[in-house]
């Protein structure tokens, strides 16, 4: 049978989804969710108001999908650390970094979150019931390395609820004030945006260090 009447260049659907899903997250992350309407993704994307409905039937569900891919990369990222068995330092820096790294891959997640969670609190708290247990599981992986530690004497004996809370507040606090910091870069002599992450991440890894082993040098 002839193809001759066949399109030839059939646009797949999953080529529309991810324009809108990606034209969807640049707005969301520049705009917040309720500034971002369904008309302005729909144009970025390059698609119909109509066809961007018919994929995803409201802004609230295009939101879900986008923060539920974001989320399900910052878990994938952490399969690594928890998966080898490598001494105690080396496993807790490479969690520290893991998380680091996630926030630099994604610079405007963190500002993001926060203005979300302040204005739209019900959104985020739709995806704790999937992402919580996991979220936790990486968490209580790190806790139970550091009491260990600390019971072989190995460690000072420190909170890891409180240790671990310092660390996360750090990396996400570095991302909340970076837009700031860049503006002020000019007038402090600040270094430019990637020197001073490196560094950043140097510190909070330095921070965590002298908190475990400074008692016992």
């Amino acid at each position: 049978m002839s193809d001759k009447c066949q399109d030839k260049n059939p646009e797949p659907t999953v080529n529309r989804e991810q324009a809108i899903m990606d034209a969807a997250e640049e707005l969301f992350l520049e705009m917040g969710y309720n500034l971002a309407t369904t008309t302005m993704i729909a144009k970025k994307a390059g698609v119909t108001h109509a066809m961007l409905h018919y994929y995803f039937r409201t802004k609230e569900h295009i939101f879900m999908t986008v923060l539920e891919k974001t989320l399900e990369e910052f878990v994938l990222s952490f399969r690594p650390v928890m998966s080898k068995d490598e001494p105690f330092w080396e496993t807790f820096e490479k969690g520290i970094s893991t998380h680091f790294d996630f926030l630099v891959a994604h610079p405007r997640f963190v500002p993001f979150l926060y203005d979300t969670l302040l204005h739209n609190p019900e959104l985020v708290g739709r995806l704790k019931e999937k992402f919580a247990p996991v979220v936790r599981k990486v968490l209580s992986f790190h806790a139970a390395m550091i009491r260990e530690e600390a019971a072989a004497g190995r460690i000072s004996m420190v909170d890891p609820v409180q240790l671990l809370t310092d660390i996360v507040t750090f990396n996400m606090s570095t991302f909340l004030l970076l837009p700031v910091a860049r503006n002020l870069a000019g007038a402090a002599g600040m270094p430019c945006a990637e020197r001073f992450l490196e560094a950043r991440k140097a510190e909070i890894v330095a921070i965590a260090k002298s908190r475990l082993y400074g008692k016992l040098q």
